[in-house]
């Protein structure tokens, strides 16, 4: 797979990440004889520091996540689950020692996941998403800054331990459109080890030391919405980023539904560009995204912290 189709896929399915995640997490067949209803509604927020030095320059990137997630619709039946989760969702990126080379050194995302789930039977579940989102540095905000991305994927569950899902994810962003197979993998490999993952984006192996502590190592290949427009002052160019991190991470339950995270890891690639705005490429993978030529380009590895919390309701 050449690197431009893997720095797509990367991009496109940040913003897929979150409804993958809630029906990896959702269980579509309880064993126990009377099954209470699962809780799906959620609130997460995190906090990302890359601190690293170029050209003798201390730089960093910085982000903040947060995401209230709502069900309209839960219902559990024989063993079958229905769901409507509706949600709202900021993410803010913020760049330091980089000066105005990138235009601005704010960028935002704002976004309103939507995700569906039909079970025909205990076995299979039908899941849609949609999530459209506003994301640029705020200047001028209009339909251009609109970003849109859908999927649609058949769970298929093959025990009390392993699920799968296959299907396709569609994403417009600024620099194009793309159409990519999209593999959801949840997997309980015993009483203490699972694995989770939306291939090939993000996978997650968790260790659960007891009831209250776990740790675990996450590999994720983006961050922030990806791409983000700059205003017309300047020309309305936009913003793409690229991390591939991996980490080692501690999680401890405060509380039944209440949860802290720490990690540290390493982004194996950290990458931001700036394009002019008529530097598209539509239909990845079917055309090649090293076409493009960027105004202004940085790379540098470097390490990655994280803190994060959890609640579920």
């Amino acid at each position: 797979m050449k690197t431009g189709i893997l720095y797509l896929i990367v991009i496109a399915l940040i913003s897929f990440e979150l409804s993958a995640q809630a029906q990896q997490n959702t269980p579509v067949q309880q064993s126990a004889p009377s099954p209470a209803t699962p809780q799906l509604g959620s609130f997460q927020t995190d906090y990302n520091y890359s601190p690293f030095t170029y050209k003798g320059r201390k730089m960093n990137i910085q982000q903040v996540n947060g995401t209230l997630t709502f069900p309209l619709i839960n219902k559990l039946n024989d063993g079958k689950l229905d769901f409507l989760l509706v949600g709202a969702g900021y993410s803010g990126l913020f760049l330091s020692g980089m000066g105005t080379q990138f235009g601005e050194t704010k960028f935002h995302t704002i976004s309103v996941p939507v995700t569906f789930q039909k079970s025909f039977s205990p076995k299979y579940a039908l899941i849609a998403s949609f999530i459209p989102a506003i994301s640029s540095d705020l200047k001028d905000i209009s339909g251009d800054d609109m970003l849109y991305t859908g999927a649609v994927m058949l769970k298929i569950r093959k025990s009390a331990n392993f699920s799968y899902s296959i299907g396709t994810a569609f994403s417009k962003q600024f620099f194009g459109t793309l159409l990519v197979p999209v593999i959801g993998v949840d997997w309980n490999i015993n009483d203490k080890l699972s694995f989770t993952g939306t291939l090939p984006v993000s996978e997650k192996l968790n260790y659960q030391l007891s009831a209250k502590n776990a740790i675990g190592m996450s590999i994720d290949f983006g961050i922030g919405g990806g791409s983000y427009r700059l205003s017309k002052k300047m020309d309305s160019d936009y913003l793409q980023v690229q991390q591939f991190k991996s980490s080692l991470y501690y999680e401890y339950k405060l509380a039944k539904s209440f949860s802290v995270t720490v990690s540290a890891g390493y982004n194996f690639t950290q990458k931001l560009d700036l394009y002019s705005k008529d530097q598209k490429v539509n239909w990845v993978p079917f055309n090649d995204l090293n076409k493009r030529v960027p105004l202004t380009e940085l790379k540098k590895t470097g390490v990655a912290l994280q803190t994060g919390i959890n609640y579920r309701f």
